[in-house]
């Protein structure tokens, strides 16, 4: 079965900083140097090496500091992206459960 796969790139030069935001259940991973990537909220950190990947477990926020030039590749699986936003519009969906405007007297309204 085929799976359609969304990556982004980022090229990291020695000690840039890279801060990203919701990225629960993605993938990152390194491609080439080293990665050092600090999760908020957890007390250990993870160091990933050319060829290592980690997966994001939920929203937190994330900040990759490369501790030498590397190139770091994000990866999420569009059907993730779909349940995502499918989810969504149901709760929009969801929170406009009432009559119709025209529903109502115009006496209500005012």
């Amino acid at each position: 079965m085929a799976r359609i796969v969304q990556e982004t790139r980022y090229e990291l030069a020695d000690g840039e900083l890279l801060a990203l935001e919701r990225i629960g259940g993605r993938e990152l991973a390194c491609r080439s140097g080293e990665l050092w990537i600090t999760v908020d909220g957890q007390a250990e950190d993870i160091i990933l090496c050319a060829g290592q990947r980690w997966r994001a477990a939920d929203d937190a926020p994330v900040v990759v500091s490369a501790l030498k030039d590397s190139l770091l590749a994000v990866t999420r699986s569009c059907e993730d992206a779909s349940r995502g936003r499918a989810a969504s519009v149901l709760a929009r969906l969801l929170r406009w459960r009432h009559a119709p405007l025209a529903a109502m007297p115009a006496t209500l309204l005012r």
